[in-house]
C-alpha cells in the first residue's frame, strides 16, 4: 500500500482533473460527442478516488486489526 502523503497527492490531482473537465465540459464543449467522452473520464476518475478511498479504509482496517492481535497501541 502507498504511503499516507502519496495517496493524498494522488487524491488531490485526480480531484483537481475532474474539475478541469468538469470546466471544460461547461464551457468549451461544443460537440456532443466531446460531452459523452468527459463525462465518461470524470466517471472513470470518480470510481478511481472511490476505489483508492476503500483501498485507504481496507489498510486502515488490516493495520487496527494488526496493533490489536501484536498489543500496540498507536500514538
Amino acid at each position: 500500500m502507498i504511503d499516507y502523503e502519496s495517496y493524498k497527492y494522488v487524491k488531490n490531482h485526480i480531484n483537481k482533473s475532474v474539475e478541469r473537465l468538469k470546466e471544460a465540459l461547461v464551457y468549451s464543449v461544443d460537440k456532443w460527442e466531446d460531452v459523452l467522452y468527459i463525462r465518461g473520464k470524470i466517471q472513470g476518475l470518480e470510481t478511481l478516488l472511490q476505489d483508492l478511498t476503500d483501498l485507504q479504509k481496507k489498510q486502515e482496517l488490516f493495520d487496527d486489526d494488526k496493533d490489536a492481535e501484536s498489543g500496540s497501541t498507536k500514538t
